[in-house]
């Protein structure tokens, strides 16, 4: 079988694709600094995707955190009506423990103070991110511009 690169047959790496690409581009006029531009267009877009991924990532955290904030908030709230002497079994694993309200109280306050900070970090890498992907895609624009102008 013969192919426009030579008469050499596709190898399963796709270094004959390779070789053709690049043949054709030299073909088409690309100078070396535009072909050179490639890997790092491809290398910035992978950024911005892995970045997106992160950032999405952060989001599904911050909504997880923001259940268990509320649910501790919530079974916060039932247990402040039982009277004070009132003693309750704690779930641990396969087994309850017996605590007192006071002790029930505390953990759950927290469990809700522990969420608030972790969401507060999140946010803060979602910020930090979310400017990452826009200079990112900054500098993908400011790479397109270069290749327009030459």
């Amino acid at each position: 079988v013969s192919s426009a690169a030579g008469g050499k047959r596709p190898q399963g790496n796709g270094e004959w694709f390779l070789r053709v690409q690049t043949r054709d581009r030299a073909s088409l006029g690309w100078s070396r600094g535009r072909a050179a531009l490639c890997p790092a267009f491809t290398e910035l877009q992978a950024k911005v995707i892995d970045t997106q991924q992160k950032v999405k990532l952060a989001d599904v955290q911050i909504e997880q955190l923001n259940r268990t904030k509320k649910h501790a908030h919530l079974t916060d709230t039932e247990i402040m009506t039982l009277v004070d002497e009132t003693n309750m079994y704690e779930g641990v694993g396969r087994m309850f423990i017996l605590q007192s309200k006071e002790a029930i109280h505390n953990q759950l306050l927290e469990k809700q103070k522990i969420a608030e900070e972790k969401i507060k970090e999140l946010e803060q890498k979602k910020s930090y991110l979310e400017r990452s992907v826009k200079e990112a895609e900054d500098n993908i624009r400011e790479m397109l511009m270069a290749r327009r102008a030459q």
